[in-house]
C-alpha cells in the first residue's frame, strides 16, 4: 500500500473511531490510537479564560509545551484559536498530516466545543428556570400562610362577632336583617379567600403529598373527576408541585373552556418516571401556544421543562382534550 493510501485510511478512521459528540477524553484516546502516538496530548482554547485547557478541563499555566521528540501543532483558523495538539515530531514530515489531518481535527474540535458550550448554556438556563420556579413556589407558600394566619383568621373572628350581634338583634327585625346580610357577605369573602389561599399552594400537598392533594382537588371539583392513582411514595417537592399544577390547570380548563361533562385523571410513578394524564370529553381545540406564556397552559411549559419533563397536548376539535406531562424522577428520590 502506498504512503498516501495509508494516510487516507488513517484519516478515514477519524470518522469511524471517534464517536459522535465524543468527550474530550474519547477524542484524545482515539487520536492516540489512530496515529499510534501514545504521548499525544490534546488541548482546547477556552475563550472565557483565554487560555488552553486539557481534556479534563484543567487550565494549562501557559501555552502547551512539547517535550523531547514531540512537536506542537496549533489547531486554529485565521480569526480564532480552537486548540493545540502535542504529538510525535515526525508527523510534521508527513504532508497529509498538516494539509488534511489537522484541518479535520480542527473541524471535530470546533464542533465539540460548540456542542459543549451549548450544553453548558442549556444547563445554566434550566437551572435558572428551576430557581425561578422554586422562588415562585416559596412565595406561594408564604402568601398562603399569611392569608391563613392573618386575613382569614381576622375575618373569621369578625364573622363570629357579627353572628353574636345578629342573635342579640332578633327583636329588631331591620337591624337583624342587616346583620345577617353582613354575615353572609363576610362568610362569602372568607370562602373566596380560602379558595384563593388553597390555589396558591395547597397545604395538603406539602403535608400529605401529591395523591392526597389530587383526591382533595377531585372532591372539590364542580364536575366529576375519575382518578387512577399509582403513587406509592412521596416524591421531591418540586416534582409533586409541578404535577399538581398540571392537573389543576387541566381540570380548570375543562370546567371553564371545554364545557366537559367529566374528567379522567391518571398519575403513575413507574420506572423512574412520573406520568400525569388528564383527559376530558369537552369541545377540544385547546392550544398551548395560544395562551399567555406566563399563565394557563402556557405557564406550565416552563414548570415542566425546568424539571426535565415534557408536556404534550392533544385536543382535536369536538373530541375532547388530553394533557400529558412526563417527568423523570431523580435518582435517590
Amino acid at each position: 500500500m502506498s504512503e498516501v493510501a495509508s494516510w487516507l485510511d488513517t484519516i478515514a478512521r477519524i470518522f469511524h473511531w471517534i464517536p459522535d459528540l465524543a468527550t474530550p477524553e474519547q477524542v484524545q484516546s482515539a487520536l492516540r490510537e489512530i496515529l499510534d502516538d501514545p504521548g499525544l496530548e490534546l488541548y482546547w482554547w477556552d475563550w472565557e479564560q483565554e487560555r488552553y485547557v486539557d481534556v479534563a478541563g484543567v487550565p494549562t499555566p501557559a501555552e502547551p509545551r512539547a517535550g523531547p521528540g514531540m512537536a506542537l501543532s496549533r489547531v486554529e483558523y485565521e480569526t480564532r484559536r480552537i486548540g493545540a495538539l502535542v504529538h510525535d515530531a515526525r508527523l510534521h514530515d508527513v504532508p497529509e498530516f498538516t494539509d488534511t489531518f489537522l484541518p479535520l481535527v480542527r473541524i471535530a474540535m470546533e464542533r465539540d466545543r460548540l456542542h459543549r458550550d451549548l450544553v453548558a448554556k442549556l444547563d445554566q438556563l434550566n437551572a435558572s428556570r428551576l430557581r425561578i420556579l422554586q422562588a415562585g413556589d416559596a412565595e406561594r407558600r408564604r402568601l398562603e400562610r399569611n392569608l391563613h394566619d392573618g386575613a382569614q383568621q381576622r375575618l373569621t373572628a369578625s364573622l363570629l362577632g357579627i353572628r353574636t350581634l345578629a342573635v342579640k338583634l332578633e327583636d329588631q327585625p331591620e337591624l337583624a336583617r342587616l346583620a345577617r346580610g353582613a354575615q353572609e357577605e363576610l362568610q362569602g369573602a372568607i370562602d373566596e379567600l380560602r379558595e384563593l389561599a388553597r390555589g396558591l399552594h395547597p397545604p395538603l400537598l406539602a403535608r400529605d403529598g401529591l395523591a392526597a392533594a389530587l383526591r382533595a382537588g377531585a372532591a372539590r371539583a364542580s364536575l366529576p373527576v375519575e382518578l387512577d392513582l399509582d403513587l406509592p411514595r412521596r416524591l421531591p417537592v418540586d416534582l409533586e408541585a409541578a404535577a399538581y399544577y398540571v392537573c389543576s390547570e387541566a381540570c380548570t380548563n375543562a370546567v371553564k373552556h371545554a364545557r366537559a361533562s367529566g374528567v379522567w385523571l391518571r398519575a403513575v410513578e413507574a420506572g423512574k418516571t412520573l406520568t400525569v394524564i388528564v383527559r376530558d370529553d369537552g369541545v377540544g381545540g385547546a392550544c398551548i401556544e395560544c395562551q399567555d406564556e406566563a399563565s394557563g397552559l402556557g405557564g406550565l411549559v416552563d414548570r415542566v421543562e425546568a424539571l426535565g419533563g415534557t408536556l404534550e397536548l392533544v385536543s382535536p376539535e369536538g373530541r375532547g382534550t388530553t394533557l400529558t406531562a412526563t417527568f423523570p424522577v431523580p435518582s435517590g428520590a
